[in-house]
């Protein structure tokens, strides 16, 4: 009996060590992506799944020089073609949305929300990073659920978008 308990208490502390250890490497794993590599895009979007008529999902795509805003459906693609824009970006908004991205996002993504975006039919937003060493970074949570620096983001990217837009820069479309 004596034993027994002793096995289940060393069990108990292998799994602790193990899950403590995992932990530890993922977020050193995050901490050396964010000083060796750079962020070369970021996309941010929004879909509703239950959502029937119309465009569905937005995708915006942020690389220096550009940003791609998609409007997707789906339901009828004649009715609701995918429409895609695309404008030219300043250096500064660029180098400014990565300086965001170092000190306040990548934060974001060493605690993740836990629940399950759109699981009950909710609309989700999510976004990913990639960057220069090949790596991608996402997240993804429930419309209206964004974390504090998500939101600064998206408030970033929202600017730059409404900038370029308002320049009238587009930007010739990638082949």
């Amino acid at each position: 009996m004596h034993s027994l308990r002793v096995e289940r208490r060393i069990w108990r502390l292998s799994i602790l060590a193990g899950l403590t250890i995992a932990t530890l490497w993922g977020q050193e794993s995050l901490s050396k992506t964010s000083a060796n590599a750079q962020v070369v895009r970021v996309r941010v979007g929004n879909s509703c799944g239950w959502c029937t008529e119309g465009y569905n999902e937005v995708e915006t795509t942020v690389e220096p020089q550009r940003i791609v805003i998609a409007n997707r459906s789906y339901s009828d693609k004649k009715k609701y073609p995918d429409q895609i824009t695309e404008y030219r970006i300043t250096k500064r908004d660029w180098k400014d949305l990565q300086r965001l991205i170092d000190t306040k996002v990548l934060p974001a993504f060493a605690n993740p929300p836990t629940d399950c975006p759109g699981c009950a039919d909710e609309p989700t937003t999510w976004i990913e990073l990639q960057v220069s060493d090949g790596e991608k970074k996402s997240i993804a949570y429930n419309e209206g659920a964004d974390p504090g620096p998500i939101v600064e983001l998206r408030q970033k990217i929202t600017a730059i978008e409404t900038k370029a837009f308002l320049k009238g820069t587009r930007h010739p479309p990638q082949k």
